[in-house]
């Protein structure tokens, strides 16, 4: 028996559907100072938890989510060269015990796309330095006047149990207590300037901030208009028997629209029963039309387009949209042209703020990132026409006609990134030298060889 009741509780749980409709308001903050646990800090919004309210909303948002993390996937994939292989050892084997320079890329453009900021962490053990990513949600600001001096770490803002800690700016250090060994810690913080949020930043997509939201909301709209909507997929009449009243017919009525209706347990549509017997009638419904209802696709696709332009970004890089249906390879490739700037730019940004914690004297300048256009490019070029006969040779790793070898065997990715590199260095985007290096890194060949591959150019 209780099992019955169980089973019938589940049921019952398992055919209602409510939808939490809660805004939160786009926020406006007044860099308001709070006492907490201590520390006097910059409230980071009214209640000091925004970063934990926009990352709960980049969660929910299927497209925001989608473009915050394909451009960090743009931004961490973008090849390094540098000549000088202490500091590339350094990025790509020392950089800290976790992860090396381009995982630490990706997390920082999360947290920067996502929050409109983000931090690293320099730890000092002796003359070894360390660089880590440390996540945004535990970051306030210490009180300031004129330039922050301080920042304040606590692994859950939203527990004031959790002790939270004070770090200085480098190059202000703070002396680890807690540490076995002598260890000194500080944080860098890159960020993007707001008008209105001097002290923080926000997001570029703050302007589509309802509608992330909203999209959130439009699987629940739909599926509870689903379950509790009016759209018919059939009328069945069907006479019950012998009823005396009709509040007896409407009860029997009722059973058996539980067994035959609703979305639970595998069911769909929606079915109008109208239940009779040779003396009593059920009460006959009125089915009213939904022309005038709003149409949830059209509301997606409304959301999907505020929050791609509120992120300057585009849709085709995304996922969002496939190349066939955008017309042509060259609207995708003005738009690659365009993205790649931002990309760029969020690369030699994290590079700056990693060399300033390395102590690393190099000129951002001669720093390369080899980025991978999703476009390829290499289908669209008539090899016949821009190869000779001794570049191609080299290509497919046969030795020279003239005795020399030129390169070693190449798989697609290297051909068509060859390919690209030249491509460049003939509409003036890569200068020789430029080209030269990143040649000679890709395909691990000599730099006499790398100059004669593009010398025809």
């Amino acid at each position: 028996m209780k099992e019955l009741q169980r089973n019938q509780l589940v049921k019952k749980q398992a055919s209602s559907f409510t939808i939490e409709n809660k805004i939160t308001q786009s926020p406006i903050s007044t860099n308001l100072v709070k006492k907490t646990n201590g520390f006097k800090i910059v409230s980071r919004g009214a209640d000091n938890l925004l970063p934990y309210t926009i990352s709960e909303i980049v969660k929910n948002s299927s497209t925001l989510s989608n473009i915050i993390y394909s451009k960090a996937e743009y931004v961490s994939s973008g090849e390094i060269i540098i000549d000088n292989e202490v500091v590339k050892d350094k990025l790509l084997e020392d950089l800290n015990s976790n992860y090396d320079f381009y995982e630490l890329s990706k997390r920082l453009s999360i947290d920067y796309y996502s929050h409109g900021y983000a931090f690293i962490e320099r730890v000092r053990i002796g003359s070894e330095i360390f660089v880590y990513h440390i996540p945004t949600e535990r970051v306030c600001i210490e009180e300031f006047d004129v330039l922050p001096e301080f920042a304040v770490i606590s692994k859950d803002w939203q527990d004031r149990k959790v002790k939270p800690y004070s770090i200085g700016f480098f190059p202000n250090e703070t002396m680890d207590e807690d540490s076995d060994v002598e260890t000194f810690r500080s944080i860098i913080m890159l960020k993007d300037y707001d008008v209105t949020n001097s002290v923080y930043g926000l997001p570029k997509w703050v302007g589509a901030f309802y509608d992330a939201q909203v999209e959130s909301l439009i699987g629940q709209y739909s599926a509870n208009h689903f379950e509790n909507g009016i759209t018919l997929s059939a009328i069945l009449s069907i006479d019950l028997g012998e009823y005396n009243t009709p509040e007896d017919l409407i009860a029997a009525k009722n059973k058996l629209e539980k067994n035959i209706k609703g979305t639970s347990e595998g069911r769909s549509g929606k079915t109008l029963i109208h239940a009779s017997n040779s003396g009593v009638d059920a009460p006959v419904y009125t089915v009213f039309p939904m022309e005038k209802e709003g149409s949830f696709s059209k509301l997606q696709e409304t959301t999907e387009n505020n929050i791609v332009k509120a992120n300057q970004w585009f849709r085709s890089l995304s996922g969002l949209q496939t190349a066939g249906s955008l017309g042509n390879n060259q609207q995708l490739r003005n738009e690659w042209s365009l993205a790649e700037k931002q990309i760029k730019n969020m690369q030699y940004k994290i590079t700056e703020a990693v060399f300033e914690a390395l102590a690393i004297d190099i000129n951002i300048d001669d720093i390369i990132f080899s980025n991978h256009s999703p476009i390829d490019m290499a289908n669209e070029l008539d090899i016949e026409a821009i190869l000779t006969i001794e570049e191609k040779r080299g290509l497919l790793g046969l030795e020279s006609e003239e005795k020399e070898k030129i390169s070693l065997p190449l798989n697609g990715a290297q051909v068509t990134s060859l390919v690209e590199v030249i491509k460049s260095y003939s509409l003036g985007e890569l200068t020789e030298n430029q080209a030269i290096n990143i040649i000679k890194v890709a395909l691990g060949i000599t730099e006499k060889a790398a100059t004669k591959l593009i010398s025809k150019w």
